[in-house]
C-alpha cells in the first residue's frame, strides 16, 4: 500500500514520470501493444523485436524429489516479442513469449504457456491526464516450503500459474506551487489453483505545498481500498486511510514531518477496527546522490515504520530498507521492476549503460546467466489473505571496468491477518499463521572479452512457518554461467547449477542449462 513516506515524497517534490520497466484479456493486452506502438509522440524511440529462445536443460532430479529421482532432458522453444517505446507521451516496455517445453524423460510430456511482463504510461492529456498500465503472467513456485526455489525456470506446472493486470488513470493539477492528484487504480489477479480470484480498487486523492509558508508546508492525503474475492465465498474487505502532514523545512536539504490522521479496515474482523494515526518523519538529501527518508507512525496494527536509504556513486549503489505495514499479493506482486536484485544491478549500470532499454537487456542477461526466472516471485508471496509484513533489506552493487559484484540481503516476517481464506497447499498462509524468511544473494560477473562474460552466483535462504503446523526449510543455490554474443542479434548462455534443500521437502539437484536467444 502507499505509505506515508510515498505520500510525503510525492507532495514535497514535483511529480515525475514513472520509468517504464500483468487473467490478462485480449483488450488489456491490446492496450499494452498500443502503448508500445501507437500514438503520435515527439522525440520518440520505438523498438519492435521478434525473438526466439531455444533451450536444453539436463537435470539429475527433474521432479525435485528426495525419493524418486528422475534424470533427463527438458527441451524448450519459445517464440516471443519485445516491444519498447520511450520519449514523448508514451513510454513503456512489453516482453512476452510463448513457452513450449517437452520433458523427454516422461514420454515426451509437454506444456505450453504464456509468459508476459509489461509496464508503461500514457500521457493522454498533456500535463493533466496520465494512464498507467501493467500486466504479468508467469509460472513460478509460490511456496517457500516445497518444490523448487523461487525463480527456477523448471517450475512450469499449470498449478503455479499467476496472472495479474492493472490500470491506473490519474489527474495531476497545479495551482501555483500547490500540487494536487486524483488517482484511481484497479488490479486483477488470479491463478490456476494458487489463489482465489481477486480484484483491488483504490481511490487516492492528495494535495499539498511543502514550502507554502517558507519554513512550514502542508499536505493532505486520502485513500480507500476495496478488495473483492470473486466466486470464492469469502467476504470482501476494505480499508480507508486519511492523513494530514505538517512539513518543517529546517534546511534546503532536511525536511521534518509531523503526521496525524485516521484509518479503518475490516481485514481481521467483520465489524472492523479503526483508530487514529500519529507519527513523525523526515526527508534528508545531503547530496545529489544520497536520499534518506524515514517515517514512524502509531497505527491500528501497532507501530508502523518505513526507512529508505539510497546512495549512488560513480560505480556503486547502496540501498537499505526497513518497513512494517499491511499489504497483500495484489499490492506487492508488481513484476520484474520491483525485484530487489534487478533494481540494484539496474541502478548500478546507470553510468556505464545510460540507455534504459540497453541497460534492462544487460541486467536480464546477467540474471538469466545466474539461472533466474526473470518474472520470478523472489520478493513477495502469493496468498489470498492480507498480511502484516515486517522486513529489513539491504544491498550493494559494485561496478568495475570488467567486473560487477552484487550482494542482496532480505529478512522478512509476515503474519496472516484474519481467518483462513482457503485451504491450498500452494498458499503458505493456508498452512501457517506466520512465515519468516531470510535470504542472501551474491552474484559476480566478469567480462572476459567484449562479447563474453563469466557469471557466478550463490543464494542461501531459510524459511520458517509456524501456527497450527510448523516447517523449516533451508535452500542453497550455486550457479556458474558463461554467456557470449555470437552476433549482433544472437547470444548464448551455458549455466551449471546445483541446489540443495534440507528440512521439509528436502532434495538435491545438479543441472546444466544451455540457451540460445535470437532477435530479429
Amino acid at each position: 500500500m502507499a505509505t506515508a513516506t510515498d505520500t510525503a515524497t510525492a507532495m514535497a517534490t514535483k511529480p515525475t514520470r514513472m520509468r517504464p520497466e500483468r487473467r490478462p484479456r485480449a483488450r488489456p493486452l491490446t492496450a499494452l501493444l498500443a502503448l508500445a506502438l501507437g500514438g503520435p509522440v515527439l522525440a520518440q524511440e520505438a523498438r519492435v523485436e521478434p525473438t526466439l529462445q531455444l533451450g536444453v536443460t539436463w537435470s539429475d532430479n527433474i521432479d525435485a524429489s528426495s525419493s524418486n529421482r528422475r534424470s533427463g532432458f527438458v527441451l524448450e522453444a519459445s517464440p516471443g516479442l519485445s516491444l519498447s517505446r520511450r520519449g514523448g507521451r508514451i513510454s513503456g516496455q512489453l516482453d512476452m513469449s510463448l513457452r513450449n517445453r517437452i520433458d523427454t524423460s516422461d514420454s515426451g510430456r509437454g506444456t505450453t504457456f504464456l509468459a508476459l511482463n509489461g509496464r508503461g504510461e500514457i500521457e493522454a492529456v498533456e500535463d493533466l491526464l496520465f494512464v498507467e498500465l501493467d500486466a504479468m503472467a508467469s509460472r513460478d513456485n509460490p511456496s517457500l516450503f516445497s518444490g523448487r526455489g523461487r525463480g527456477d525456470s523448471l517450475s512450469s506446472a499449470r498449478a503455479n500459474e499467476v496472472r495479474a493486470l492493472g490500470i491506473a488513470p490519474r489527474l495531476e493539477l497545479r495551482f501555483g506551487d500547490t500540487e494536487a492528484m486524483l488517482r484511481y487504480q484497479t488490479r486483477w489477479m488470479d491463478g490456476q489453483g494458487v489463489l482465489d480470484r481477486q480484484q483491488m480498487e483504490r481511490w487516492n486523492a492528495r494535495a499539498g505545498n511543502a514550502t507554502a509558508f517558507g519554513l512550514f508546508g502542508w499536505g493532505v492525503d486520502y485513500s480507500r481500498t476495496d478488495t473483492a474475492y470473486g466466486g470464492s465465498g469469502r467476504r470482501d474487505v476494505s480499508q480507508e486511510v486519511s492523513r494530514a502532514t505538517l512539513f518543517i523545512n529546517v534546511t534546503p536539504q532536511f525536511r521534518a514531518r509531523l503526521i496525524g490522521g485516521h484509518e479503518s479496515n475490516d481485514y481481521a474482523t467483520r465489524r472492523g477496527e479503526s483508530g487514529s494515526i500519529t507519527g513523525v518523519g523526515f526527508d534528508w538529501r545531503p547530496s545529489a546522490r544520497t536520499d534518506v527518508s524515514a517515517t514512524s507512525e502509531k497505527r491500528v496494527f501497532g507501530r508502523g515504520h518505513d526507512l529508505r536509504v539510497h546512495h549512488r556513486r560513480a560505480r556503486s549503489v547502496w540501498e537499505l530498507g526497513w518497513s512494517r505495514d499491511i499489504t497483500s499479493s495484489l499490492e506487492s506482486f508488481a513484476g520484474l521492476g520491483n525485484d530487489p536484485l534487478y533494481r540494484q544491478i539496474y541502478d548500478a549500470l546507470a553510468a556505464t549503460v545510460p540507455d534504459p532499454l540497453e541497460r534492462e537487456r544487460a541486467v536480464l542477461q546477467i540474471l538469466s546467466a545466474l539461472g533466474y526466472n526473470i518474472a520470478g516471485l523472489r520478493d513477495t508471496v502469493v496468498a489470498s489473505n492480507h498480511y502484516l509484513d515486517k522486513r529489513l533489506s539491504a544491498g550493494v552493487t559494485l561496478i568495475g571496468a570488467r567486473n560487477s559484484l552484487s550482494l542482496s540481503l532480505l529478512r522478512s516476517d509476515r503474519e496472516r491477518i484474519g481467518d483462513l481464506v482457503m485451504n491450498n497447499p500452494l498458499d503458505d498462509f493456508s498452512r501457517f499463521d506466520r512465515v519468516r524468511e531470510n535470504t542472501a544473494s551474491l552474484s559476480f560477473s566478469h567480462r572476459l572479452t567484449p562479447d563474453t562474460s563469466l557469471t557466478a552466483g550463490l543464494t542461501r535462504s531459510h524459511a520458517r512457518g509456524s501456527g497450527v503446523a510448523a516447517e523449516n526449510v533451508r535452500r542453497t543455490l550455486y550457479s556458474l554461467g558463461l554467456g557470449t554474443r555470437l552476433g549482433p542479434s544472437v547470444s548464448s548462455n551455458l549455466t551449471l547449477r546445483r541446489q540443495q534443500v534440507s528440512g521439509t521437502g528436502r532434495f538435491t539437484e545438479n543441472a546444466i542449462v544451455a540457451t540460445l536467444l535470437m532477435r530479429f
